[in-house]
């Protein structure tokens, strides 16, 4: 990495575990600053953890396709990530719509959570943006004795029974019910997600069958979407002299560990002298190593500020 860019991305790795689900439905991606098909000048790193459900297709879509939609987006080049990234979400379920309306029903049947981080090196901005309940978690590292401070959660939790995503939901025309204790929508535990199309318009507004997600009393031509593709969006400037750690993560692996915990771990993992992927593996395959347990995804992201 060149000495010009505030950033350097020192180690990144991904690792990933089944646990006792039939299938691995989550996917990774991690792409360096040559591998993201971007025409502007500034070196860009991308990472995203993409937790499917129902199948792997919208995930394994998404991790093929999306990086590629953010990068041709006229937005982006003009440096409006923001609403590039929205964009280019809401073209992926436009093309799962596609699919739907011309292969199979199956985007209707399945969808995935999206964590996504765009990192511009050149400059030191991070892009977070999430739907569901992935996680991007960021800490600082004391530059002395590599300890993790400073450690903040930088995505947000979509689920049902908020407030506010309950609001959305009913004034869309949709309901949350509670099911073996959880609340839902339909059958999803989230409130927001890619594919899942069933709970989207135009899918949802013929009803050929009783929709459990809907409310009786909503007129079909005039319901909303009761699942969001529009997502949790942060940017911020990471310092050049300063030392950060990096960490994305599915539900198998957040549902087990705590943010602090975890990126406590990481770093001593860090210290013995172990790269990032083998301890994104070392993660995922302990998060997934207990009876009933989840897929499970990590990446780790070891970042140094230029005067660091």
């Amino acid at each position: 990495m060149s000495t010009s860019d505030a950033i350097t991305l020192f180690d990144v790795g991904a690792g990933q575990a089944q646990g006792s689900r039939p299938l691995q439905e989550d996917r990774c991606v991690v792409a360096f600053p040559e591998q993201f098909p971007s025409k502007v000048e500034d070196k860009i790193a991308f990472f995203a953890i993409y937790d499917g459900h129902g199948s792997g297709l919208v995930s394994d879509q998404v991790s093929q396709t999306l990086h590629h939609l953010l990068a041709k987006r006229p937005e982006f080049e003009r440096g409006e990530w923001t609403a590039a990234i929205k964009a280019a979400l809401e073209e992926e379920d436009s093309i799962l719509l596609d699919r739907f309306k011309r292969e199979s029903i199956e985007p209707a049947l399945s969808g995935s959570t999206v964590a996504v981080c765009c990192i511009n090196l050149t400059v030191g901005e991070l892009l977070v943006s999430n739907l569901g309940d992935s996680h991007v978690i960021l800490a600082e590292r004391d530059p002395t004795t590599e300890y993790p401070y400073h450690i903040r959660r930088l995505t947000e939790t979509h689920k049902p029974e908020v407030p506010s995503e309950k609001a959305r939901i009913e004034e869309a025309g949709g309901k949350v019910t509670i099911r073996s204790g959880t609340p839902r929508l339909g059958d999803l535990n989230m409130s927001r997600a890619l594919g899942d199309l069933q709970y989207k318009n135009p899918v949802n507004t013929s009803d050929p069958a009783p929709d459990p997600a809907s409310s009786g009393s909503s007129r079909s031509e005039s319901r909303g979407n009761f699942l969001s593709n529009e997502p949790y969006t942060s940017r911020r400037m990471l310092h050049s002299n300063r030392r950060y750690l990096l960490l994305m993560v599915s539900d198998g692996v957040s549902d087990q560990v705590e943010d602090a915990n975890l990126a406590q771990h990481v770093m001593k993992l860090s210290m013995r002298g172990k790269r990032a992927s083998e301890i994104a593996k070392e993660i995922a395959t302990k998060s997934a190593g207990h009876q009933h347990s989840d897929n499970a995804s990590c990446i780790v992201a070891i970042l140094d500020g230029q005067g660091s």
